[in-house]
Protein backbone atom coordinates (compact mmCIF):
# COMPACT_ATOMS: atom_id res chain seq x y z
CA UNK A 1 0.00 0.00 0.00
CA UNK A 2 2.67 2.91 0.54
CA UNK A 3 4.51 1.93 -2.41
CA UNK A 4 1.08 3.07 -4.19
CA UNK A 5 -0.02 5.60 -1.94
CA UNK A 6 3.49 7.13 -0.07
CA UNK A 7 4.95 6.38 3.09
CA UNK A 8 1.42 8.05 5.08
CA UNK A 9 -2.30 7.28 4.03
CA UNK A 10 -5.50 7.77 5.06
CA UNK A 11 -8.52 4.87 5.44
CA UNK A 12 -12.29 6.85 6.19
CA UNK A 13 -14.66 4.01 6.83
CA UNK A 14 -17.63 3.98 8.52
CA UNK A 15 -15.57 3.10 11.94
CA UNK A 16 -13.59 5.61 12.14
CA UNK A 17 -10.68 6.86 10.30
CA UNK A 18 -6.93 5.63 10.55
CA UNK A 19 -3.88 6.81 9.27
CA UNK A 20 -1.02 4.63 8.48
CA UNK A 21 2.05 6.00 9.01
CA UNK A 22 5.90 4.52 7.25
CA UNK A 23 7.62 7.98 7.87
CA UNK A 24 10.29 7.69 10.13
CA UNK A 25 10.21 11.32 11.16
CA UNK A 26 6.25 11.36 12.10
CA UNK A 27 6.92 8.63 13.48
CA UNK A 28 9.04 9.14 15.62
CA UNK A 29 7.11 12.18 16.35
CA UNK A 30 4.01 10.78 16.86
CA UNK A 31 6.00 8.03 19.17
CA UNK A 32 7.57 10.72 21.44
CA UNK A 33 4.02 12.56 22.48
CA UNK A 34 2.30 10.15 24.88
CA UNK A 35 0.12 12.58 26.01
CA UNK A 36 -1.19 13.39 22.28
CA UNK A 37 -1.21 9.87 20.87
CA UNK A 38 -2.27 7.61 23.89
CA UNK A 39 -3.28 3.88 23.56
CA UNK A 40 -6.47 2.58 22.57
CA UNK A 41 -7.74 0.77 25.82
CA UNK A 42 -10.06 -1.65 24.01
CA UNK A 43 -7.79 -2.58 21.72
CA UNK A 44 -5.30 -3.76 24.55
CA UNK A 45 -7.98 -5.43 26.66
CA UNK A 46 -6.63 -8.80 25.81
CA UNK A 47 -3.91 -8.31 27.52
CA UNK A 48 -5.43 -7.54 31.18
CA UNK A 49 -6.36 -10.94 31.36
CA UNK A 50 -4.93 -10.64 34.93
CA UNK A 51 -5.38 -7.25 35.76
CA UNK A 52 -4.15 -3.22 34.19
CA UNK A 53 -0.64 -3.12 33.78
CA UNK A 54 2.24 -0.94 32.12
CA UNK A 55 1.44 -1.97 28.73
CA UNK A 56 -2.05 -1.05 28.63
CA UNK A 57 -2.66 1.76 30.41
CA UNK A 58 -2.16 5.87 30.30
CA UNK A 59 -1.65 8.75 31.75
CA UNK A 60 -0.60 9.26 35.39
CA UNK A 61 -1.65 5.49 35.85
CA UNK A 62 1.23 4.65 32.99
CA UNK A 63 3.57 6.65 35.21
CA UNK A 64 2.66 4.78 38.50
CA UNK A 65 3.06 1.58 36.99
CA UNK A 66 6.61 2.55 34.87
CA UNK A 67 7.82 4.08 38.15
CA UNK A 68 7.26 1.44 40.13
CA UNK A 69 8.44 -1.80 37.28
CA UNK A 70 11.42 -0.81 35.60
CA UNK A 71 13.74 -0.03 38.68
CA UNK A 72 14.81 -3.56 38.15
CA UNK A 73 16.20 -3.74 34.50
CA UNK A 74 19.65 -1.67 35.21
CA UNK A 75 23.26 -3.00 35.01
CA UNK A 76 23.74 -5.53 38.23
CA UNK A 77 20.00 -7.39 36.41
CA UNK A 78 21.83 -7.17 33.01
CA UNK A 79 25.03 -8.83 34.68
CA UNK A 80 22.50 -11.59 36.13
CA UNK A 81 20.72 -12.12 32.36
CA UNK A 82 24.29 -12.52 30.45
CA UNK A 83 25.12 -15.43 33.14
CA UNK A 84 22.21 -16.84 33.50
CA UNK A 85 21.20 -17.19 29.65
CA UNK A 86 24.82 -18.84 29.16
CA UNK A 87 23.69 -21.41 31.62
CA UNK A 88 20.97 -22.07 29.99
CA UNK A 89 22.42 -21.75 26.11
CA UNK A 90 24.77 -24.78 27.60
CA UNK A 91 21.60 -26.53 28.87
CA UNK A 92 20.38 -26.22 25.12
CA UNK A 93 23.34 -26.82 23.10
CA UNK A 94 24.25 -30.61 25.12
CA UNK A 95 20.60 -31.38 24.90
CA UNK A 96 20.83 -30.61 20.92
CA UNK A 97 23.96 -31.90 20.27
CA UNK A 98 23.02 -35.69 21.98
CA UNK A 99 20.08 -35.72 19.14
CA UNK A 100 23.70 -36.77 16.45
CA UNK A 101 23.47 -36.62 13.11
CA UNK A 102 19.27 -36.59 13.41
CA UNK A 103 18.80 -33.16 13.83
CA UNK A 104 16.73 -30.72 16.15
CA UNK A 105 13.03 -30.26 14.75
CA UNK A 106 12.25 -28.73 17.79
CA UNK A 107 14.48 -25.46 17.51
CA UNK A 108 11.97 -22.82 18.34
CA UNK A 109 10.48 -24.12 21.06
CA UNK A 110 13.84 -24.97 22.64
CA UNK A 111 14.54 -20.95 22.57
CA UNK A 112 11.12 -20.77 24.40
CA UNK A 113 11.90 -22.50 27.27
CA UNK A 114 15.56 -20.82 27.29
CA UNK A 115 14.02 -17.62 26.81
CA UNK A 116 11.53 -18.40 29.92
CA UNK A 117 14.06 -19.62 32.50
CA UNK A 118 16.19 -16.64 31.75
CA UNK A 119 13.13 -14.48 33.02
CA UNK A 120 11.82 -16.63 36.01
CA UNK A 121 15.90 -16.22 37.16
CA UNK A 122 16.26 -12.66 36.49
CA UNK A 123 12.95 -11.63 36.74
CA UNK A 124 11.64 -13.95 39.32
CA UNK A 125 14.04 -15.42 40.89
CA UNK A 126 13.74 -19.05 40.41
CA UNK A 127 16.50 -20.86 38.96
CA UNK A 128 16.32 -23.69 37.02
CA UNK A 129 17.60 -26.18 34.79
CA UNK A 130 17.15 -25.96 30.78
CA UNK A 131 15.35 -29.36 30.93
CA UNK A 132 13.56 -29.10 33.59
CA UNK A 133 11.93 -26.20 35.88
CA UNK A 134 9.05 -24.40 33.44
CA UNK A 135 8.79 -27.63 31.26
CA UNK A 136 7.22 -29.88 34.30
CA UNK A 137 4.68 -30.16 36.21
CA UNK A 138 4.54 -29.34 39.58
CA UNK A 139 2.24 -29.49 42.68
CA UNK A 140 -1.21 -30.33 42.42
CA UNK A 141 -0.62 -28.27 38.67
CA UNK A 142 -2.72 -29.92 35.28
CA UNK A 143 -0.10 -28.02 33.06
CA UNK A 144 3.55 -26.85 33.19
CA UNK A 145 4.29 -22.84 33.79
CA UNK A 146 5.28 -23.20 30.26
CA UNK A 147 2.66 -24.62 28.49
CA UNK A 148 0.17 -22.69 31.06
CA UNK A 149 1.68 -19.66 29.25
CA UNK A 150 1.78 -20.87 25.79
CA UNK A 151 -1.78 -22.06 25.73
CA UNK A 152 -2.77 -18.63 26.86
CA UNK A 153 -0.60 -16.65 24.40
CA UNK A 154 -1.45 -18.90 20.87
CA UNK A 155 -5.25 -18.52 22.06
CA UNK A 156 -4.91 -14.42 23.55
CA UNK A 157 -8.20 -13.02 22.01
CA UNK A 158 -10.06 -16.53 22.78
CA UNK A 159 -8.84 -16.19 26.57
CA UNK A 160 -10.13 -12.90 26.72
CA UNK A 161 -13.52 -13.70 25.76
CA UNK A 162 -13.19 -17.03 27.88
CA UNK A 163 -11.86 -14.62 30.82
CA UNK A 164 -15.00 -12.22 30.18
CA UNK A 165 -17.62 -14.56 29.75
CA UNK A 166 -18.40 -14.18 26.21
CA UNK A 167 -17.30 -17.00 24.52
CA UNK A 168 -19.26 -17.29 21.36
CA UNK A 169 -20.96 -20.67 20.27
CA UNK A 170 -18.69 -21.12 17.15
CA UNK A 171 -15.86 -21.84 19.31
CA UNK A 172 -14.82 -25.22 20.30
CA UNK A 173 -16.01 -26.52 24.02
CA UNK A 174 -12.35 -28.97 23.87
CA UNK A 175 -10.62 -25.08 23.22
CA UNK A 176 -12.98 -23.37 26.05
CA UNK A 177 -11.87 -25.84 28.68
CA UNK A 178 -7.93 -25.85 27.40
CA UNK A 179 -8.15 -21.90 27.43
CA UNK A 180 -10.13 -21.73 31.01
CA UNK A 181 -7.31 -24.34 32.31
CA UNK A 182 -4.70 -22.37 30.86
CA UNK A 183 -5.92 -19.27 33.04
CA UNK A 184 -6.26 -21.33 35.78
CA UNK A 185 -3.08 -22.79 35.86
CA UNK A 186 -0.93 -19.45 35.35
CA UNK A 187 -2.94 -17.80 37.82
CA UNK A 188 -2.32 -19.86 40.77
CA UNK A 189 1.67 -19.74 39.33
CA UNK A 190 1.54 -16.15 40.04
CA UNK A 191 0.06 -16.17 42.65
CA UNK A 192 2.60 -18.96 43.97
CA UNK A 193 5.37 -17.22 43.42
CA UNK A 194 3.95 -13.93 44.91
CA UNK A 195 3.56 -16.04 48.25
CA UNK A 196 6.89 -17.48 48.08
CA UNK A 197 8.47 -13.72 47.88
CA UNK A 198 6.09 -12.73 50.45
CA UNK A 199 7.48 -15.36 52.91
CA UNK A 200 11.24 -13.76 52.19
CA UNK A 201 10.85 -10.07 52.89
CA UNK A 202 12.83 -8.73 55.81
CA UNK A 203 15.09 -12.49 55.52
CA UNK A 204 18.70 -12.77 53.89
CA UNK A 205 16.73 -14.52 51.69
CA UNK A 206 14.96 -11.19 50.12
CA UNK A 207 16.06 -10.57 45.87
CA UNK A 208 16.30 -7.26 44.41
CA UNK A 209 14.29 -8.22 41.10
CA UNK A 210 10.76 -8.05 38.95
CA UNK A 211 9.41 -10.03 41.43
CA UNK A 212 10.55 -8.08 44.99
CA UNK A 213 9.29 -4.80 43.33
CA UNK A 214 5.88 -5.91 42.07
CA UNK A 215 5.44 -7.45 46.34
CA UNK A 216 6.64 -4.44 47.57
CA UNK A 217 4.33 -2.18 45.35
CA UNK A 218 1.42 -4.26 46.42
CA UNK A 219 2.35 -3.96 50.06
CA UNK A 220 2.72 -0.23 49.71
CA UNK A 221 -0.75 -0.03 48.10
CA UNK A 222 -2.48 -1.83 50.95
CA UNK A 223 -0.38 0.21 53.63
CA UNK A 224 -2.00 3.25 51.30
CA UNK A 225 0.95 4.80 50.28
CA UNK A 226 0.57 8.39 48.81
CA UNK A 227 2.58 7.45 46.47
CA UNK A 228 0.82 4.86 45.10
CA UNK A 229 1.94 1.49 44.99
CA UNK A 230 -0.31 -1.54 43.32
CA UNK A 231 -3.28 -3.29 43.52
CA UNK A 232 -3.23 -7.20 43.74
CA UNK A 233 -4.86 -7.80 39.83
CA UNK A 234 -2.21 -4.91 38.88
CA UNK A 235 0.56 -7.13 40.48
CA UNK A 236 -0.80 -9.90 38.52
CA UNK A 237 -1.28 -7.81 35.38
CA UNK A 238 2.32 -6.77 35.47
CA UNK A 239 3.71 -10.24 36.01
CA UNK A 240 1.43 -11.53 32.83
CA UNK A 241 2.91 -8.07 30.84
CA UNK A 242 6.40 -9.08 31.44
CA UNK A 243 5.99 -13.09 30.49
CA UNK A 244 4.77 -12.37 27.53
CA UNK A 245 7.27 -9.20 26.59
CA UNK A 246 10.01 -10.66 28.52
CA UNK A 247 10.66 -14.10 26.59
CA UNK A 248 8.03 -14.86 23.78
CA UNK A 249 9.44 -11.76 22.10
CA UNK A 250 13.18 -12.68 22.59
CA UNK A 251 12.78 -16.28 22.09
CA UNK A 252 11.12 -15.59 18.85
CA UNK A 253 14.03 -13.49 17.49
CA UNK A 254 16.63 -16.02 19.04
CA UNK A 255 14.53 -18.62 16.61
CA UNK A 256 14.36 -16.59 13.35
CA UNK A 257 18.32 -16.07 14.04
CA UNK A 258 19.44 -19.53 14.17
CA UNK A 259 17.49 -20.46 11.43
CA UNK A 260 19.04 -17.36 9.24
CA UNK A 261 22.52 -18.20 10.27
CA UNK A 262 21.99 -22.03 9.37
CA UNK A 263 20.50 -20.77 5.90
CA UNK A 264 23.98 -18.81 5.31
CA UNK A 265 27.13 -20.56 6.88
CA UNK A 266 29.24 -17.17 6.33
CA UNK A 267 27.29 -15.58 9.09
CA UNK A 268 28.30 -18.17 11.42
CA UNK A 269 31.82 -17.70 10.07
CA UNK A 270 31.51 -14.01 10.68
CA UNK A 271 30.46 -13.85 14.21
CA UNK A 272 32.85 -16.49 15.03
CA UNK A 273 35.75 -14.32 13.78
CA UNK A 274 35.34 -11.40 16.44
CA UNK A 275 33.96 -14.48 19.39
CA UNK A 276 37.49 -15.48 18.51
CA UNK A 277 38.61 -11.98 19.07
CA UNK A 278 36.72 -11.24 22.08
CA UNK A 279 36.97 -14.32 24.12
CA UNK A 280 39.57 -16.42 22.36
CA UNK A 281 43.17 -16.78 22.89
CA UNK A 282 45.46 -15.99 25.67
CA UNK A 283 44.15 -12.38 26.06
CA UNK A 284 40.55 -13.15 25.65
CA UNK A 285 37.85 -12.13 28.03
CA UNK A 286 35.95 -15.19 30.09
CA UNK A 287 32.79 -16.01 29.46
CA UNK A 288 31.46 -14.77 32.02
CA UNK A 289 32.44 -11.25 31.69
CA UNK A 290 29.51 -9.39 30.99
CA UNK A 291 30.71 -5.96 31.77
CA UNK A 292 33.67 -6.54 29.23
CA UNK A 293 32.48 -8.63 26.95
CA UNK A 294 29.19 -7.26 26.14
CA UNK A 295 30.13 -3.95 24.45
CA UNK A 296 32.43 -5.69 22.16
CA UNK A 297 30.18 -8.13 20.22
CA UNK A 298 29.05 -5.96 18.24
CA UNK A 299 28.30 -8.65 15.17
CA UNK A 300 26.02 -10.61 17.70
CA UNK A 301 24.28 -7.18 18.35
CA UNK A 302 24.32 -6.85 14.48
CA UNK A 303 22.55 -10.38 14.23
CA UNK A 304 20.24 -9.38 16.36
CA UNK A 305 19.11 -5.65 15.17
CA UNK A 306 19.30 -7.20 11.29
CA UNK A 307 16.48 -10.29 12.69
CA UNK A 308 14.14 -7.22 14.27
CA UNK A 309 14.56 -5.11 11.37
CA UNK A 310 12.71 -7.81 8.96
CA UNK A 311 11.15 -10.23 11.59
CA UNK A 312 10.77 -8.15 14.15
CA UNK A 313 7.67 -9.66 16.74
CA UNK A 314 6.14 -6.13 16.77
CA UNK A 315 4.79 -5.08 13.15
CA UNK A 316 2.51 -2.08 14.30
CA UNK A 317 2.34 0.38 17.16
CA UNK A 318 -0.84 1.18 17.55
CA UNK A 319 -2.41 4.93 19.12
CA UNK A 320 -5.25 7.11 19.16
CA UNK A 321 -6.19 10.74 19.48
CA UNK A 322 -8.35 10.10 22.32
CA UNK A 323 -11.81 10.88 22.04
CA UNK A 324 -12.06 14.34 22.61
CA UNK A 325 -8.70 15.54 21.45
CA UNK A 326 -8.02 17.12 17.93
CA UNK A 327 -4.15 17.65 17.38
CA UNK A 328 -1.69 18.04 14.35
CA UNK A 329 0.90 16.04 12.65
CA UNK A 330 4.03 17.92 10.65
CA UNK A 331 4.62 16.33 7.54
CA UNK A 332 7.33 17.56 4.53
CA UNK A 333 6.57 21.14 6.05
CA UNK A 334 2.63 21.05 6.25
CA UNK A 335 0.66 21.04 9.31
CA UNK A 336 -2.07 18.59 9.46
CA UNK A 337 -5.15 18.80 12.13
CA UNK A 338 -5.93 15.00 12.91
CA UNK A 339 -9.55 14.85 14.49
CA UNK A 340 -10.30 13.24 17.75
CA UNK A 341 -10.67 9.08 17.65
CA UNK A 342 -8.27 8.96 15.24
CA UNK A 343 -6.08 5.70 14.54
CA UNK A 344 -2.91 5.82 14.51
CA UNK A 345 -1.25 2.74 13.02
CA UNK A 346 2.94 3.15 12.93
CA UNK A 347 3.93 0.24 10.43
CA UNK A 348 6.89 -0.75 11.92
CA UNK A 349 7.56 -3.68 8.78
CA UNK A 350 7.03 -1.12 6.30
CA UNK A 351 9.78 1.11 7.86
CA UNK A 352 12.12 -1.26 8.93
CA UNK A 353 11.95 -2.89 4.82
CA UNK A 354 11.73 0.06 3.04
CA UNK A 355 14.35 0.92 0.26
CA UNK A 356 14.23 4.65 0.97
CA UNK A 357 15.75 4.02 4.43
CA UNK A 358 17.54 1.03 3.77
CA UNK A 359 18.79 0.34 0.20
CA UNK A 360 17.88 -1.64 -2.73
CA UNK A 361 18.77 -4.64 -0.82
CA UNK A 362 16.22 -3.87 2.08
CA UNK A 363 14.79 -6.96 2.03
CA UNK A 364 17.85 -8.80 1.62
CA UNK A 365 19.00 -10.33 5.75
CA UNK A 366 22.50 -8.70 5.54
CA UNK A 367 23.55 -8.16 9.74
CA UNK A 368 26.48 -6.49 8.35
CA UNK A 369 24.97 -3.73 7.05
CA UNK A 370 25.02 -2.76 10.93
CA UNK A 371 28.61 -2.26 11.10
CA UNK A 372 31.20 0.02 9.83
CA UNK A 373 34.60 -0.32 10.31
CA UNK A 374 36.38 3.34 11.08
CA UNK A 375 38.48 3.03 7.88
CA UNK A 376 40.31 -0.02 9.57
CA UNK A 377 38.90 -3.31 6.98
CA UNK A 378 41.24 -5.33 9.30
CA UNK A 379 40.74 -4.18 12.49
CA UNK A 380 37.19 -5.82 14.54
CA UNK A 381 37.81 -3.63 17.66
CA UNK A 382 37.93 -1.20 15.42
CA UNK A 383 34.24 -2.26 14.33
CA UNK A 384 31.29 0.11 15.35
CA UNK A 385 27.57 -0.25 15.33
CA UNK A 386 25.28 2.13 12.90
CA UNK A 387 22.58 3.42 14.36
CA UNK A 388 19.93 4.62 12.60
CA UNK A 389 18.16 7.94 12.57
CA UNK A 390 15.30 8.13 14.74
CA UNK A 391 11.93 6.26 13.73
CA UNK A 392 13.52 4.33 10.81
CA UNK A 393 13.60 1.30 13.53
CA UNK A 394 11.26 1.14 15.81
CA UNK A 395 11.63 -2.71 17.42
CA UNK A 396 11.00 -1.74 20.98
CA UNK A 397 8.74 1.52 20.23
CA UNK A 398 10.56 5.09 20.77
CA UNK A 399 10.07 7.81 23.12
CA UNK A 400 8.71 7.80 26.86
CA UNK A 401 7.01 4.42 25.83
CA UNK A 402 10.25 2.79 24.56
CA UNK A 403 10.16 -0.76 26.45
CA UNK A 404 11.96 -1.30 29.25
CA UNK A 405 13.10 -4.43 28.83
CA UNK A 406 15.29 -3.16 25.68
CA UNK A 407 18.63 -3.67 27.67
CA UNK A 408 17.41 -7.09 28.66
CA UNK A 409 16.87 -8.65 25.25
CA UNK A 410 19.92 -7.40 23.91
CA UNK A 411 22.23 -8.56 26.31
CA UNK A 412 19.97 -12.31 26.34
CA UNK A 413 20.65 -12.73 22.45
CA UNK A 414 23.87 -11.50 22.57
CA UNK A 415 24.71 -14.13 25.31
CA UNK A 416 22.88 -16.83 23.29
CA UNK A 417 24.84 -15.99 20.16
CA UNK A 418 28.13 -16.28 21.43
CA UNK A 419 27.71 -19.25 23.55
CA UNK A 420 25.49 -20.95 20.40
CA UNK A 421 28.78 -19.94 18.03
CA UNK A 422 31.89 -19.73 19.98
CA UNK A 423 32.35 -23.66 19.75
CA UNK A 424 29.20 -24.92 17.25
CA UNK A 425 28.05 -24.32 13.18
CA UNK A 426 24.34 -25.21 12.88
CA UNK A 427 24.20 -27.13 9.70
CA UNK A 428 20.47 -27.79 8.37
CA UNK A 429 19.96 -31.77 7.43
CA UNK A 430 19.38 -32.36 3.68
CA UNK A 431 16.58 -34.11 2.10
CA UNK A 432 17.23 -36.75 -0.49
CA UNK A 433 18.42 -35.00 -3.81
CA UNK A 434 18.82 -31.63 -2.22
CA UNK A 435 21.62 -29.36 -3.19
CA UNK A 436 22.69 -26.51 -0.96
CA UNK A 437 21.34 -24.05 -2.50
CA UNK A 438 17.98 -25.96 -2.57
CA UNK A 439 18.45 -26.10 1.50
CA UNK A 440 18.95 -22.39 1.66
CA UNK A 441 15.70 -22.03 -0.23
CA UNK A 442 13.85 -24.41 2.09
CA UNK A 443 15.12 -22.92 5.46
CA UNK A 444 14.75 -19.33 4.04
CA UNK A 445 10.66 -20.12 2.58
CA UNK A 446 10.38 -22.00 6.34
CA UNK A 447 11.50 -18.52 7.55
CA UNK A 448 9.32 -16.52 5.42
CA UNK A 449 6.20 -18.81 5.98
CA UNK A 450 5.32 -16.41 9.06
CA UNK A 451 1.99 -15.36 10.66
CA UNK A 452 1.28 -12.90 13.25
CA UNK A 453 -0.11 -14.31 16.41
CA UNK A 454 1.11 -12.58 19.46
CA UNK A 455 4.11 -11.66 17.90
CA UNK A 456 5.25 -12.87 14.19
CA UNK A 457 6.07 -16.92 14.37
CA UNK A 458 6.89 -19.89 11.40
CA UNK A 459 4.09 -21.80 11.21
CA UNK A 460 6.02 -25.17 10.61
CA UNK A 461 9.73 -24.63 12.25
CA UNK A 462 10.12 -28.37 12.76
CA UNK A 463 10.68 -28.59 8.94
CA UNK A 464 13.95 -27.68 8.92
CA UNK A 465 16.13 -29.98 11.37
CA UNK A 466 19.34 -28.69 12.13
CA UNK A 467 22.60 -30.56 13.70
CA UNK A 468 24.88 -29.01 15.52
CA UNK A 469 28.53 -29.65 14.93
CA UNK A 470 31.38 -29.05 17.19
CA UNK A 471 34.70 -27.40 15.71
Amino acid sequence: MHKCLGPIYIIVAPGGITIVIADADVAEDVLSRRKDFIKRRSMFKPLELFGPNVDTLNGEAWQRHRRLTTPPFNERNSSLVWRESITQTKGMIKSWISTGCEGVSKTTGDTMTLALNVLTAAGFGKSYDFEGGVTKLSGDHKLSYKDALRAILSNIFISYLVKSNQTPAYIPNTTVTEVGTALTEFRQYMEEMIDEEKAKIGTALANDNLMSVLVHASESDTRGDERGGLTKDEMLGNMFIYNLAGHDTTANTIGYAIYLMASEPRWQVWIREELDSVLGGQTGLGEDDYENAFPKLKRCLAVMYETLRLYGPVVIIPKTTGARTTTTIESNGKTYSVPPSTTILVNVTALNSSPHYWGPDALTWRPDRWITNGGNPTGIDAEEMIQPPKGQFLPWASGPRVCPGKKFSQVEFVAVMARLFRQHRAVPVKSEGESEEDVKKRVLGTVKDSKLVMTLRMNHPERVKLVWEEG
